[in-house]
């Protein structure tokens, strides 16, 4: 049987990560007349060889430093005409962080006039086969002749560029949806694959109605970075909190209130909540652990409160630095160590305590109590940070909607609401449930698996 190559970019640690650490990547490879071809930054090139080293995979390295002008200019208005609020709310929060009164009212004005014509995504579609294709891209794929291209996520720019050049040298395009908001906040889907992959019902509906992709080329898969939420521990409860130097018989928050790169509000949450386990407000026997956001900024060692009741945790220490489509930037990888403190954190904590992070369905998966912030814990937090910029964000409606989360909306409120999982962590079971089932659907732990089956399936034309 003649080997069939199977081209992909992976510009980003997070795409690394849905891509080889869920049942994707293993069961790809595992036929050996599959031949991978995954097209990745050059400063990520001994990181990945050192890892996976299986012969019918191969890594190219391809810096991509920019779309061409005229691409960069029609990405701004894709982005800025789809009909949805989180464009809308995106638009404010740029005019709160940079000012600027004349690119709010033409980017307003674009989305007034153009996002609900019907029209207006087909124009886009038609103008991006004037965008001058990339020659790495170009040469890349004339050099493997694939059997099909896949492109982990469609809205972002370097996958639009690998997108863009296999579609015009007519080659099979598998697309994939990397995260639940992407549809509603990352603007018009400019270019369309063959067949797109999809995690749960819900995108699926979104890409036929925002993205206007026909429902016989959309396939439901669940969520593959999901899989290794289902694996066998890597210790139990007590070895994992004794690893951290906490004590297993506490009961564990999980404090996570981190939004955008301003931390006033999360110190001032920490302190509050330290607080509270000393007059009583919490329990006695209450922990702090705090969790940072993968590749953001960290709170100076001096404003962290100094307490024998708080822990913090920094994932994804290990960086490259990458060159992205719009600027150098500094990417992040997870390590197993990251992943281990990912899933530990989130199975044995007793409250889950974020903003609008996905973590709020992460921690669905085991059944952990969810409080999301809504408002600025720090009086002095600036506009441009303010949490309450993005209250009405598209995706996020039917996670309040279904029950499941506890939104807080001042501190005697998060306080309370913590103190009531704490005491009883079955509240609000059914709403956690009910997210199982509209934003997770697949919880087998197989959908990397269904994933690559589809793609086998697909390139074979028997889907």
């Amino acid at each position: 049987m003649s080997q069939k190559t199977i081209l992909l970019p992976i510009y980003n640690g997070i795409r690394a990560k849905n891509f080889f650490r869920s049942g994707t990547y293993p069961e790809l490879i595992k036929d050996p007349n599959v031949k991978l071809v995954i097209v990745i930054p050059p400063s990520k090139f001994d990181f990945y060889k050192n890892i996976y080293k299986e012969p019918n995979v191969v890594f190219e390295p391809l810096e991509i430093i920019s779309e061409p002008r005229f691409g960069r200019i029609l990405s701004t208005i894709a982005f800025n005409v789809l009909d949805s609020d989180s464009v809308r709310l995106k638009q404010r929060w740029e005019y709160l962080k940079y000012g600027s009164h004349k690119r709010f009212i033409f980017k307003r004005a674009l989305n007034i006039f153009f996002a609900k014509l019907p029209f207006t995504i087909w124009f886009i579609r038609f103008l991006d086969k004037f965008v001058k294709l990339d020659p790495g891209a170009v040469n890349l794929i004339d050099k493997y002749k694939p059997s099909m291209v896949i492109v982990p996520d469609i809205v972002f720019a370097p996958d639009r560029v690998f997108l863009r050049a296999a579609k015009r040298m007519k080659y099979p395009t598998v697309g994939m949806i990397r995260s639940w908001d992407n549809l509603t906040s990352k603007g018009a889907i400019q270019l369309l694959p063959d067949k797109l992959l999809v995690q749960t019902t819900i995108m699926k509906d979104l890409a036929i109605r925002y993205a206007r992709m026909k429902p016989d080329n959309i396939i439901v898969t669940g969520i593959p970075q999901y899989d290794i939420f289902f694996q066998k521990p890597s210790m139990g409860r007590d070895e994992f909190f004794r690893s951290l130097g906490i004590d297993p018989k506490k009961k564990v928050i999980l404090c996570t209130p981190f939004f955008d790169s301003y931390t006033g509000s999360a110190v001032v949450i920490m302190k509050e909540f330290l607080a509270a386990i000393a007059d009583g407000r919490l329990p006695k026997d209450s922990h702090i652990l705090v969790r940072y956001r993968p590749g953001d900024g960290e709170i100076p060692e001096s404003e962290i409160p100094k307490s024998p009741f708080i822990t913090v945790t920094r994932p994804c220490k290990l960086h490259f630095e990458v060159k992205n489509t719009q600027a150098p930037t500094d990417d992040w990888e997870f390590t197993d160590d990251d992943i281990n403190l990912l899933l530990n954190t989130l199975r044995y904590s007793d409250v889950v305590v974020n903003t609008m992070s996905t973590l709020s369905v992460d921690a669905t998966i085991y059944d952990r109590p969810v409080i999301n912030i809504r408002f600025d814990a720090d009086p002095q937090t600036p506009p441009k940070h303010s949490v309450t910029v993005f209250l009405k964000h598209d995706h996020y409606k039917s996670v309040e909607a279904s029950g499941g989360v506890w939104r807080v909306w001042d501190m005697p409120e998060l306080i309370k609401a913590t103190d009531m999982y704490l005491r009883n962590p079955n509240l609000h079971s059914a709403g956690r449930e009910r997210m199982r089932r509209e934003q997770i659907e697949f919880m087998d732990g197989l959908s990397g698996k269904r994933v690559a089956d589809y793609i086998l399936r697909i390139m074979n034309h028997e889907a």
